[in-house]
């Protein structure tokens, strides 16, 4: 019987990892998601999953954990049976037949029901605690491969570019007036101007101009997303050129810390989440 437990043990292992697997590449939504709603459609021994999955999205961190899909970026959904892409039109529990073999992890578009990545593990009923984990493995394993970890240098480059030092203290509509250079209005604001530039360096090709008081130019930032990392181990390192600072988001329980230049010309923002930080903003000031 030992013999043959390890036997059974190894061939779990030697099955193919993704039997059901739909996508290898993570879309640009999961990339960016900030907060999970986690659901499980697990009768009998699949409802290990969804203690399992709650601990491993805790402690990545990557994931605000959120109890109701309006407030979800993205759905983790945890089933026997592969998704059919009726997450926001099925009635009831999912009514097909399920023989807890596969345990599968699928991404759900929490607005359009789109499945946005998909991978399963046919480990068997005893294995789901196992299966899920390693699931969550691979995706944090695939989404870290997709960030773009920018260095200090490329966040410092941005600051010295004769794209931007051109806009200091421009009259807005004179940016406006330049649409070569990629400038456009931004809905549903007055102090900010969308700069979309092929000619500026990586990290803030795309970024936001800030308009004064006056309607001149002070400033511009790059918003980051969860595809954008930076190390915070680098910017310690350089500490003694910084003056750090933090705080809470108005009216969230989530606090931030900031990092900036002693010349006052540069923050970055770091939100965090647990023990993790994430690259929030940069701001540059004129």
């Amino acid at each position: 019987m030992k013999r043959l437990a390890q036997f059974l043990l190894i061939l779990a292992w030697a099955l193919p990892r993704s039997a059901a697997a739909q996508h290898s590449h993570v879309s640009a939504k999961v990339l960016q998601a900030k907060s999970a709603l986690i659901v499980c459609e697990c009768p009998r021994g699949l409802a290990v999953a969804e203690r399992r999955a709650v601990a491993e999205l805790q402690r990545w961190g990557r994931f605000q954990l959120v109890p109701r899909r309006e407030e979800a970026d993205v759905v983790f959904l945890f089933s026997g049976n592969q998704y059919l892409g009726d997450y926001l039109t099925r009635d009831g529990p999912d009514p097909r037949p399920l023989s807890v073999d596969f345990t599968i992890m699928t991404l759900v578009d929490p607005r359009t029901g789109a499945n946005l990545w998909s991978d399963s593990r046919r480990w068997g009923a005893w294995r789901v605690d196992h299966a899920t984990k390693d699931l969550i493995a691979e995706l944090k394993e695939q989404v870290e491969d997709q960030t773009k970890k920018w260095t200090l240098q490329d966040i410092l480059m941005c600051s010295v570019t004769p794209l931007y030092a051109g806009f200091a203290h421009l009259p807005a509509e004179d940016a406006l007036s330049k649409p070569d250079l990629g400038v456009s209005r931004m809905a549903g604001t007055l102090d900010r101007l969308a700069v979309n530039s092929p000619t500026a360096p990586d990290f803030c090709k795309q970024a936001q101009l800030l308009v004064g008081p006056d309607n001149r130019i002070v400033g511009f930032e790059v918003i980051a997303s969860q595809a954008d990392s930076l190390d915070l181990n680098e910017v310690i390192q350089q500490a003694d050129q910084f003056d750090f600072a933090g705080g809470k988001y108005p009216n969230s329980d989530q606090t931030y810390f900031t990092a900036q230049s002693k010349d006052k010309k540069i923050l970055i923002q770091f939100g965090v989440q647990g023990r993790k930080s994430a690259l929030s903003r940069v701001r540059y000031s004129y």
